[in-house]
């Protein structure tokens, strides 16, 4: 009887060259069974060694791929296509998601600087976590194309939200960061884009598209801060609303997508004149751009919208992220 371990194994191999960077070590010596969750950790050395191993031993998970990164880090994949809408893959932790669509991974472990985790997660339409808020970062520092120091996030995408909580605690562990205490959603104050002041790139009012996905959270008692999020778009203007919404609002909330689907996401495109502004602008990524260079904690959940998520954000430390979760 041929395992799941040895069917995911032969899909990984014929994958090689494409999301699929290499096999994990030892991935081809070994059958850890059909419980354990599949395991891809994106290929850059921001990810050391020592992490690998440890999340490699950490339990009920088995590392299976060294996932493709797209060349430079860039925000799009232009050598990689996104299963759902062929468009060019979003970066930079661009292969772990087409891996987990193929049916090859359950998880994989990536790596976040102005969105190269949220992003790919809400393009597929999977769920993601960056550490950002609780120091889950990597020891290297870099420059984003438009000139914005930060050092990269580990994050989490997994194939539904209870794996990437799976995946994202295991993460906490094999870094040594302390998991985030429990918040109770009665009276968590949530800023929410005020009606008009953002139209997505298909022309939807994002506070209309997003409302039907907040309902749970006011019948538990939360509270709704509305927030003028005019020009989000731009990364430095979400980075301010980020450091300024936290003296009214415990959580932000908003619907970004469609991503990278009717324009390009990517400040080197954005870079390169009107017609580049233009087609970044179209990108359909907005807070989730900037919430790893404010170091805040971010998730992104999948909803039923083509190349759409949640994005979630809490601020800075254990209370944010607990806020966040």
């Amino acid at each position: 009887m041929i395992t799941r371990w040895r069917r995911s194994l032969a899909a990984a191999r014929a994958h090689l060259g494409r999301s699929v960077a290499a096999l994990a070590p030892g991935a081809d010596a070994t059958d850890p069974g059909n419980e354990v969750l599949r395991l891809g950790i994106k290929d850059t050395p921001a990810i050391g060694d020592e992490l690998r191993r440890r999340l490699a031993a950490e339990p009920g998970l088995a590392w299976l791929t060294v996932d493709r990164a797209a060349p430079g880090g860039r925000a799009v994949d232009t050598g990689l296509l996104n299963p759902l809408t062929g468009r060019p893959m979003t970066g930079s932790t661009s292969g772990g998601p087409v891996n987990i669509l193929l049916g090859i991974i359950d998880l994989c472990v990536g790596t976040d600087g102005g969105g190269s985790v949220l992003g790919p997660a809400a393009a597929t339409g999977l769920a993601g976590i960056i550490g950002s808020g609780l120091g889950l970062t990597c020891p290297v520092e870099r420059v984003s194309t438009d000139g914005f120091a930060f050092r990269p996030a580990l994050g989490v995408i997994a194939r539904d939200w209870p794996t990437a909580r799976t995946g994202f605690r295991a993460l906490l562990r094999a870094s040594g960061a302390a998991e985030p205490p429990a918040a109770p959603l009665a009276g968590l104050r949530v800023a929410l884009p005020r009606p008009g002041s953002v139209t997505l790139p298909d022309g939807a009012d994002m506070a209309a598209e997003l409302e039907p996905y907040l309902r749970p959270l006011w019948a538990a008692g939360a509270e709704p801060v509305a927030v003028d999020m005019t020009g989000i778009a731009a990364r430095e203007r979400a980075m301010a609303l980020l450091r300024e919404i936290w003296a009214t609002a415990d959580l932000a909330v908003t619907l970004e997508g469609p991503v990278d689907l009717l324009g390009r996401g990517d400040s080197v495109v954005g870079s390169l004149g009107p017609p580049g502004a233009a087609l970044q602008a179209r990108g359909g990524k907005y807070l989730l751009r900037a919430l790893n260079l404010v170091g805040c904690t971010g998730i992104a959940l999948p909803v039923p919208r083509l190349s759409s998520g949640l994005i979630l954000a809490g601020p800075p430390g254990p209370v944010g992220a607990a806020s966040g979760g």
